[in-house]
């Protein structure tokens, strides 16, 4: 491009001051990996997976209107309990369901009487003469719908194709483990979200050194960070030595929109070991520029001795760290931004051809060949290898933290070496996944002490 129509970044003007000239970003392009709608391909992928869309509490005894990965429908729960969620226009006329009347079996449309099941069956056309076949030869969509942990999820691929709903060891691995579910809206595309989750050096940067003091001190350490691949995606991990401590802490990214995180709170200054999650949570499209970010905060002794939290502290449109909502002042957002203002910020649908990467986003480019690939998969008609498929519950998973002293001798001290130590520990935390809690612990944190006292130590 002449100096006379400007360029693009990149150019012979990237790296001069004032080229905004020469400079700019380049123009969004169509990315398949944003795309959630039905017929996209990243849309049919998403499709192969249960998502949550909404709390059991917050469905009474009305329909609700709900929009999901594109799609208009509405969710009910009949005289007889149980769920449905259904396109949103009566197959008759158009109208709207969302005004149906919930009836002791499925919903009834206002304006005609026609009654549906939970599953889309016709039951009534009660303005059609009793021999009319309508009701054998139609069925208004719907889609399955289950209910747990508080709350309600969809299932919205191919019914021969569709997969139990995996419920996480998280859950019950802990008997006094309380689940606090929540729901919080960002009004930008799901990828950026989950790229978020991927990239564990913003903990230190948005949460402890740029923004203000969000987690413990002990973030503003630069860490060593790894990505390690599990049966259901990978860790995303950071390890550091916090004065004489080595203090791990690896989230669980489950293919394809699902992270296991534990608290920030954790100042190392305690040894402590758990394969556990203080939050689980879904990043759910409700269509290519609109997300839920929900699932349910595991409050237990473990998850919360570094920061006491209550139930309460969750909801809708609740939970308990600042930044993830646009609740504040604006001005004080400016002043102290957090998760949701990173991200909302970058756009609806953040234009990737503007970015620019760097040996810190390992993990968000491993978590998009990830998403490439299952995509590809489907398009193919093969199976998808991430995450494993599990015949039964609950379903294994990886989250952990770790913090242990060393010995004065101790060659952790490094990055190199500090990384080397977190990413065997992490391997450990995989090799056990056949043992049950509190099992598993026990025999993952005495192997993980041996890497300390005998294989790392100078």
């Amino acid at each position: 491009m002449s100096s006379e129509s400007g360029s693009t970044n990149g150019g012979n003007g990237g790296a001069k001051p004032y080229s905004g000239y020469h400079n700019r970003p380049r123009a969004a392009e169509r990315n398949p990996l944003a795309e959630t709608g039905p017929g996209t391909p990243g849309g049919e992928y998403l499709r192969r997976f249960w998502h949550p869309f909404m709390l059991v509490s917050e469905l009474a005894d009305l329909p609700v209107p709900v929009r999901l990965l594109g799609e208009d429908l509405v969710v009910f729960r009949d005289g007889g309990g149980r769920l449905g969620l259904l396109h949103r226009q009566c197959i008759h006329r158009g109208a709207s369901l969302e005004f149906g009347i919930v009836a002791e079996r499925g919903i009834r449309c206002c304006y005609h009487g026609w009654l549906y099941d939970v599953d889309g069956t016709v039951l009534e056309t009660p303005a059609e003469p009793a021999a009319s076949p309508l009701k054998h030869e139609l069925c208004q969509g719907a889609y399955p719908v289950r209910e747990a942990c508080g709350l309600i999820f969809a299932y919205m691929g191919p019914p021969e194709t569709m997969p139990e709903l995996p419920l996480y060891d998280t859950f019950s691995q802990r008997a006094d483990n309380v689940l606090a579910p929540f729901k919080l809206h960002f009004p930008c595309n799901w990828v950026q979200i989950v790229d978020n989750a991927a990239d564990p050096i913003h903990n230190a940067y948005l949460h402890a050194i740029v923004s203000g003091q969000q987690f413990s001190p002990a973030f503003a350490v630069l860490p060593a960070l790894d990505f390690v691949e599990t049966p259901l995606g990978f860790l995303s991990m950071a390890t550091r030595r916090v004065k004489d401590s080595v203090f791990i802490r690896a989230s669980d990214m489950i293919m394809p929109n699902i992270g296991q995180f534990l608290s920030g709170s954790n100042n190392a200054t305690e040894e402590c070991f758990g394969i556990a999650s203080y939050l689980t949570r879904w990043v759910v499209p409700l269509d290519d520029t609109s997300s839920f970010y929900m699932g349910v905060a595991n409050l237990n002794p473990y998850t919360t001795k570094h920061r006491p939290m209550r139930p309460e502290d969750f909801g809708v449109g609740r939970v308990a760290l600042i930044g993830q909502t646009a609740d504040r002042p604006y001005t004080e957002r400016q002043r102290e931004p957090g998760d949701f203002d990173a991200l909302v910020s970058q756009g609806a649908i953040q234009n990737r051809k503007a970015e620019h990467l760097g040996t810190t986003d390992r993990g968000v480019v491993m978590f998009r060949r990830m998403l490439a690939r299952g995509i590809k998969a489907v398009e193919a008609g093969e199976p998808l290898a991430l995450p494993r498929r599990y015949a039964q519950n609950p379903v294994p998973t990886y989250c952990h933290d770790l913090v242990m002293r060393l010995p004065s001798q101790s060659n952790i001290a490094d990055l190199a070496s500090i990384g080397a130590f977190g990413r065997r520990a992490a391997q450990i935390v995989i090799e056990t996944d056949d043992l049950a809690a509190p099992e598993r612990e026990r025999v993952a944190h005495e192997r993980i002490k041996r890497l300390v006292t005998t294989d790392l130590v100078g």
